[in-house]
């Protein structure tokens, strides 16, 4: 909370005065887009003395400039012109889950409902991004395959 209100006048100076009209921030991590790399130096460079000027803050030194193919990571997804998608550390992390659910419903531990209720909330993060192949090996089909094993 403490993030939003004291980067509030930066967000402000970004919008308003830079006139940026694809920034995104949560937290203290953000993400502009503009249309050339000139543009994203100039934006930077102003960015950068109003932080200091005004909010008495300095960019951390993972700051930097990314061609629009080559995409940039953001709250746990890779993002670039054409799409979004979720971060190869996401997706192992979320195979990990899922098979441990699968162990626990061979188990008897847990019922598949109970697994598709744990999943819900992965769910509507993998939901925003091109998961389309993901979603379909991990969530569906794999418990289904419980479904199965629970009912035999």
């Amino acid at each position: 909370m403490f993030a939003n209100i004291y980067l509030n006048e930066v967000d402000q100076y970004i919008k308003h005065e830079l006139k940026i009209k694809y920034y995104f921030r949560y937290m203290d991590d953000s993400v502009i887009l503009v249309k050339s790399r000139e543009q994203a130096k100039e934006t930077l460079k102003n960015i950068k003395i109003f932080l200091k000027e005004n909010l008495k803050l300095e960019l951390n030194k993972k700051t930097q400039i990314f061609k629009n193919k080559q995409g940039v990571n953001f709250c746990g997804y890779k993002i670039n012109e054409y799409r979004l998608k979720i971060r190869d550390k996401g997706k192992r992390k979320l195979k990990v889950k899922v098979k441990i659910l699968k162990e626990k419903i061979k188990q008897g531990k847990i019922t598949s409902k109970e697994a598709k209720k744990y999943l819900a909330g992965h769910m509507g993060y993998i939901k925003i991004a091109n998961t389309y192949n993901l979603e379909n090996k991990l969530f569906y089909k794999v418990l289904e395959n419980h479904t199965e094993i629970v009912n035999k």
